[in-house]
């Protein structure tokens, strides 16, 4: 039996992009318990040498009952991101929710020390990503008349103090104002389009970077964001959008 919760996601279909781990496999989770039928996406291995795969998240929803598919796509290929997307409609017949999730963390390095393939890796996932993603999900969205697009945004995008450096930071704040943009051209289309500010998570990820050892406890498990991410997927444009919202926040000053 699958741990529904209070069913606000039932008959929705979403796409989760970045969900082999962390952030991305727990939102993936959380829509599933929630009701939604999930297409799991990430790239085949992690270029970093992570560990999990989109095909073990959609197993472990499918072993609470809940109802996935895994997909490998690399977000900056616009050739498999709309192959990913028709896949979504051929087998699920509608989208519904887009989690623009999908991302490099380069954090730690100078721009001297950032070469420029390195540069373009991180804007293509970070950046590009979520463009493709977003132009190739709008058409359906649009025809429904509704639709939620959720980018996963970072304090290091809003605030230089945050350690983000020059690449993270630059891309993460491209994302804020890409997405405010976006909401308001797709609002009279009733599609919500929001940034979710995950703050400190504890995560594969993370945890392999040297300097997140010091504020480790205060950082909360990915399933915590988990409610407010369901919280957006339900919105439309006229409920909520063009909101950048911290996930500390949630039930708080937003999503009450």
């Amino acid at each position: 039996m699958v741990d529904h919760y209070t069913n606000k996601m039932d008959g929705m279909v979403a796409i989760v992009t970045g969900a082999s781990r962390g952030l991305g496999r727990a939102i993936a989770k959380e829509f599933a318990a929630e009701g939604a039928k999930v297409m799991v996406s990430a790239r085949r291995n992690s270029p970093t040498g992570l560990a999990g795969t989109a095909v073990e998240t959609a197993e472990a929803i499918r072993l609470r009952g809940g109802e996935a598919t895994a997909l490998t796509c690399d977000v900056s290929n616009e050739e498999q991101v709309m192959f990913m997307v028709g896949q979504t409609l051929d087998i699920y017949g509608r989208i519904d929710v887009l989690v623009n999730n999908a991302g490099i963390m380069v954090l730690g390095k100078t721009l001297l020390d950032i070469v420029p393939e390195e540069w373009d890796e991180s804007v293509a996932a970070n950046l590009r990503g979520p463009y493709l993603c977003s132009r190739a999900v709008l058409p359906t969205m649009i025809e429904q008349k509704k639709g939620s697009i959720i980018n996963i945004g970072s304090r290091m995008g809003s605030s230089h103090e945050q350690a983000g450096g020059v690449l993270y930071s630059a891309t993460k704040a491209a994302v804020h104002m890409f997405s405010l943009c976006l909401a308001e051209e797709v609002r009279e289309h009733n599609i919500a389009v929001n940034i979710l500010s995950p703050g400190g998570l504890k995560t594969e990820g993370s945890a392999a970077i040297p300097w997140t050892q010091g504020d480790w406890e205060r950082r909360v498990e990915p399933e915590a964001v988990g409610p407010s991410a369901v919280y957006l997927a339900v919105q439309d444009a006229a409920a909520f959008t063009g909101q950048l919202v911290n996930r500390s926040d949630f039930g708080e000053t937003w999503g009450v």
